[in-house]
This record gives C-alpha cells, structure tokens and sequence, in this order.
C-alpha cells in the first residue's frame, strides 16, 4: 500500500507553488527524479530566479539581478572600464544565464576561459543564495530541448545541493522539515537517489558510514544538520519510529557511488572508467534484444540473493550521474536507458511472483524449437521454421524485438530458401539503429542464395536505404527491373532518386 501512494505522489508532477508548502529542496529532488528538462522561476519580493534543468540535471541559475553583480565580478577581475560595465549591465538585464557571458566575450575584455569562470561563479551563488529562501512563488515551464546555455555546471544535482547546504549559516533554519532524532537513518530505497554520483566531506561519510538501518538518528550522528544534507539530497531517508519498512541489502554500502573530498583517487582509476565505458556501450549497443537477466549479468536461474547484489551493481555502474565523467561524457543517453532497464528489473524482480510473470513472458517469446536438432529430416526443419516465423511475425507486430529477432533467425537457420524469413530478420534488425549495418549485410546474403527474388531485392534497396548507401540502394532496384521489367515500385523509387541528383529537377 506505501509503494502505490508513492507511486502516485510521484506521478503528480509539480506546475508551480508556493515555497512555503513546496521547499526548494523538494523541487530540485522531483525534477531530478523525473528526469524533467524544464525551466524553474522563482520569485521572491522583487527578484526572480531561474533555473535550468535538462533530464533532471541542473544546469544552471540566474538572477534578474544579475546586473548589480557584474561591476563587482569585473572588479575582482580587475576589469572596471566604464563601457564593458555598461554593456554588462545591459546584456544581463535582456538575456538572464546568457547576456553576461557574451558581454565578457563579445567586447574582448576578457579571455573566454575568464568569462565562463566568472559566469559559472555567479550561477552557483545564485544558487547557493537561494537555499535561504523560504518563502515566494514558483512555477515549472516544460522545455522541448535542452536550453542554450554559454556555461553549465559540471558537477551533479547532489554535490551542488551539498555545497549550497554546507555554506547555509549556522544560525539559520534548515530549509527542509526538522529532523525526528528518534527516527531510523537507512539508504535510499529509489535505486536513482541511493546511486547518486556525489562529493562527501569527511564528516558526511562518516555519518554515512554509521547508517546501518537500525540506530535512531541520535546514535548515528551528533550533528544533525550533517544527517538532514544527507536526507535532503535523497542519499539516505527516515523512518519513523515504530515504522517496519522493508530495506533493501545493507552491505550494498560498500559500493555506493560516493567520492571523498581530498582523498586520493583510488590507483587505475583510468582504466576503471574506461572498462564502465566499454560495458555501457557495449551493453547499450544489445540494448534491444537483452533480457533483464542480461543486462544485470546474472543466469535465468540466479537466485535473488544474486539478483539483488546484480541490481545494485549495475544501478551504480548504469547511473546517469556518470556522463558528467570524461570518459562517459558521450554516453548520456546510453545511461539514461540502461539505467530505466536496471529500474524495471527492480520492479520485476522485486517479488516471486511478478519474477515468475516475466520467466513465463521469456518463455511465450522463445522459438518453439530450442535447438538445431541437426538429426530432424528436411521436412521437420521446414515446420519448425515456419513455426518460428509465425510466431516471430507477430511478435514483431506487438513491437517484441528481442524474442522476435531470436526467433526469426533460426526460422533463416533451418530454411534458408524462404525470403519472407529473411526479409523479417532485416526488419527486426533495422529496429535497432545500431544495427542498421547488420540489417543490410542480411539481405546481401539473402540476394546472393535467392538472386531471382524481387522481393529480396526490394528489401535490399531499403536496407541500403536505410544505411545511406545510395549506390547499392540503385544496383538492387535496377536488379529487380532485370528480373521485373514492368515492377511500378522500383520505377518510381529509381525516378525519384534521379530527381534528387544535383541538376535533376527543379
């Protein structure tokens, strides 16, 4: 019952409040946990605040005032001509997050290596500022794609909130809900918040390292400000007293994705990042025909002890966080997706039960033959082949690749004759993108056992399409008009290519 009202709360998407019912705090968490690429104001008084965020990562901050802080960055900077100050002024005020920046460059006053320093200096003391507010509007603008920003800040949601929190002054209240000391510090039980890439000080991963499930907040930290950064950023969560809740394998501390401030990096850290970089795009490349059991690398078989240290494992290496990293900076998307799968195999597996839907799911998409048999006669062969086409057909239909394509590929396997076979494995194949490549080497085999097929090399002519392969995409259709002089497909295919060539046409 608790997981269907989280569930549902975290369905309601935030539009727009009030802070004091809706911290700051909470917002940036939703919007991270979302993956939401939205602009956030915020208005307090007579000052608005933007900020940016792209697939829940925080971009960057703004100010209307940004302007009253440009003389004073100028003059650290040792920059305080009058006009630069005045083009400044006026850059700012029109274009928030983006006219300070081209004033720097633009006018030549500084070096852009300068500017952008300067740039992101302001946007993270806006943001760090804005952990004071506790009162004002806000409201949330969806955006199509990622905003066109000169400067974004290059560390995660939860080392900037952890920064901007640590700075907040002693004296002042925390911006969250206080603190029950009685009740029980444990680790995130949302794979995307445990996870977190994340900057600790020393003092932070020792509390952290004291969280064990049991002890109240009282026993695991003396200070309870360092606890509550720790809550606030979705690291570690509360129970509260008296409540039983169902907490996920504590020795998976041990491997949380979690760096310490000044200590050494670990040796071979290089080729750590680059055997993560090879598994993600590896894996990512399988993406479409993978089960759940193999991107967690576990067998079919594996018991769930196995299956939760595996969920773990790959939740860490998968996480978002890490295309901040230079080695994974190109494999963004690759993260987001494999880190969606690691999350549906959490819901999958989470209990016997729905494990047992998803073998029975595995097994209704296998082929009906599960072996070569290479003793069965000719005859035999050829049904089980037709059997396996039937089934992949449909499943290709119901947009069920994997299954499908393993399927279908045996149905090539054991009757290579047919080309109906051999047109659905290119079909399946182009559904991957990475895979388009594969797709047309099918159909090139295809074209050389049945040579007289049009309908082989039609399906050539798209796949070569399809690679951008123009020449081989003309060769395939004039070798159905040898075959099919009259065939109106591959006519207007061939007209329509010769008016696109330079000259053609218009």
């Amino acid at each position: 019952m608790a997981d269907e009202k989280n569930a549902s709360a975290a369905s309601q998407k935030l539009t727009g409040g009030t802070l004091d019912r809706t911290g700051l705090l909470e917002i940036f968490r939703n919007l991270y946990v979302e993956r939401a690429t939205v602009l956030l104001l915020v208005s307090h008084r007579t000052e608005e605040r933007s900020f940016w965020f792209h697939k829940g990562q925080l971009l960057s901050a703004a100010s209307n005032r940004e302007a009253q802080l440009v003389g004073e960055l100028l003059r650290t900077f040792g920059l305080a001509d009058e006009s630069v100050l005045f083009s400044a002024f006026e850059r700012a005020l029109a274009e928030p997050g983006r006219g300070l920046a081209r004033a720097l460059t633009e006018t030549g006053a500084v070096p852009k290596y300068v500017a952008d320093a300067c740039v992101r200096a302001l946007a993270e003391r806006i943001l760090y500022e804005s952990f004071q507010w506790t009162a004002g509007a806000f409201t949330i603008t969806n955006l199509e794609k990622p905003p066109d920003l000169p400067v974004t800040f290059d560390r995660t949601n939860a080392s900037l909130i952890l920064e901007g929190l640590r700075r907040l002054p002693y004296s002042a209240p925390f911006p969250g809900p206080p603190l029950d000391p009685k009740a029980r510090p444990v680790l995130a039980q949302d794979l995307l918040l445990r996870y977190q890439w994340v900057t600790l000080t020393n003092e932070e991963a020792d509390v952290l390292g004291h969280v064990d499930g049991h002890r109240p907040a009282s026993e695991v930290s003396m200070d309870l400000r360092i606890l509550a950064r720790l809550v606030a950023i979705g690291l570690i969560q509360l129970v509260p007293p008296g409540k039983q809740l169902e907490t996920r394998d504590m020795e998976s501390q041990a491997i949380l994705n979690v760096e310490i401030s000044g200590a050494a990096p670990p040796t071979r850290l290089a080729e750590q990042h680059e055997a993560q970089s090879k598994l993600v795009a590896n894996t990512y490349r399988r993406i479409d025909w993978v089960t759940l059991y193999e991107i967690l690398g576990v067998p079919r078989d594996a018991p769930g002890e196995d299956i939760q240290r595996a969920l773990q494992e790959k939740a860490r290496t998968f996480h978002p966080d890490h295309h901040l990293k230079t080695a994974l900076s190109a494999h963004r998307e690759a993260l987001e997706t494999l880190f969606k799968k690691v999350q549906l195999a959490d819901r999958t597996f989470r209990t016997a039960e729905s494990r047992v839907l998803y073998d029975e799911s595995l097994l209704q998409g296998q082929s009906v033959v599960t072996t070569t048999n290479m003793g069965a006669t000719e005859e035999v062969r050829q049904q089980m082949a037709r059997a396996n086409y039937i089934r992949a057909r449909s499943l290709f239909e119901q947009e069920d690749y994997y299954p499908a394509y393993e399927m279908v590929r045996q149905s090539v396997e054991f009757d290579p004759g047919k080309a109906d076979y051999w047109i659905l494995l290119s079909r399946v194949q182009r559904k991957n993108p990475k895979w388009v490549r594969q797709a047309a080497e099918t159909m090139r085999r295809a074209s050389q056992r049945l040579p007289e097929s049009v309908d082989v090399w039609l399906e050539l002519a798209e796949a070569c399409a399809a690679e951008r392969n123009e020449p081989e995409r003309v060769k395939a259709l004039k070798e159905v008009m040898k075959i099919d002089p009259g065939n109106r497909r591959a006519q207007s295919l061939l007209a329509e290519i010769a008016s696109m060539k330079p000259g053609r046409g218009r």
